[in-house]
């Protein structure tokens, strides 16, 4: 019988040499497993000692498969996605009946959690695994059931269907201290803005829906620049001056006073968020789809 533990002791390199093999390089490699390239290029390193064969031609800005690279790729690669998807299975029958669903950190907070204590009440035995995430998640790989996702274009993944389309303008809090009248887009180029940085795409920037509005945007040192949706909000809850939002979010601090609508100002139509259905006609994933959509159609409504 075959020692598993002995043979398989380089387990952690064939997974290396895996990434490394499909994507024919070391960073791109390391970017999807998480490690520095300089681990990739050590594990691929001393599996090549342990099998004494050379796995990879390492020319100038280019990598590709030797022959003994392309004959432990046709074993391996299979192998041990066959094992992984195997994993999977086994954790998924061990979960029984809960959904598994991801949403950015924002639509999480302000749109869907409110509107879960509802599903809860209607549907008791389905139980749900919120997976919160702002970074886009391959989502076969982490065995997501439903996604709702942002995007401008519609996405290839599942059964999609369009869920909401974002509207952005201007918001601030009652208690905020205007040093203008706040009655037209112009006044704003005089007051205090609170400015998204990071991964925001241009359409959820004050440049953008200024320039939409016919005036030059002032720079951002005219106000405080946040890295987050929801510290924007916040900031804008508190007072610290005028945000740039949208619906469906913003809508229950409009609803609430929380917040009000700069009166005089253009709004400016975004991108959709899209439902995404992964599974194969399961019931739980149809119902939860079934019932955001009924939710979503409220809202609009």
């Amino acid at each position: 019988m075959v020692n598993l533990r002995k043979s398989l002791n380089r387990l952690p390199h064939l997974i290396a040499f895996e990434a490394a093999s499909r994507k024919l390089n070391f960073t791109r490699a390391a970017e999807e497993l998480g490690v520095s390239r300089v681990s990739v290029s050590r594990q691929i390193a001393e599996l090549e000692e342990s099998l004494g064969a050379r796995l990879f031609n390492r020319e100038h800005r280019r990598l590709s498969l030797t022959q003994a690279g392309r004959a432990l790729e046709a074993e391996v690669n299979p192998a041990l996605h066959q094992i992984a998807d195997a994993l999977k299975s086994v954790a998924g029958a061990a979960k029984g009946t809960r959904l598994s669903v991801t949403t950015t950190s924002a639509f999480a907070t302000y749109w869907l959690m409110p509107r879960l204590v509802d599903f809860s009440n209607r549907f008791p035995r389905i139980e749900l695994d919120l997976v919160v995430a702002d970074r886009m998640l391959d989502l076969a790989a982490e065995g997501i059931n439903v996604a709702v996702r942002y995007s401008a274009t519609e996405p290839r993944e599942g059964r999609v269907r369009p869920l909401l389309q974002e509207k952005v303008f201007p918001v601030v809090s009652p208690r905020y201290a205007a040093r203008t009248g706040l009655t037209q887009a112009s006044d704003l180029l005089q007051e205090h803005l609170l400015h998204l940085s990071g991964i925001y795409r241009p359409g959820a920037r004050w440049p953008s829906w200024f320039r939409s509005n016919g005036l030059e945007p002032p720079p951002e040192g005219s106000g405080v620049v946040v890295n987050t949706y929801i510290n924007m909000l916040q900031a804008a809850i508190a007072g610290q001056g005028v945000g740039l939002a949208g619906n469906p979010l913003v809508d229950p601090y409009l609803a609430d006073g929380s917040l009000i609508r700069v009166p005089g100002c253009k709004e400016v139509v975004r991108d959709h968020y899209y439902l995404m259905d992964m599974t194969r006609d399961r019931e739980d994933a149809q119902i939860f789809c079934d019932w955001i959509m009924e939710q979503a159609g409220k809202a609009v409504g």
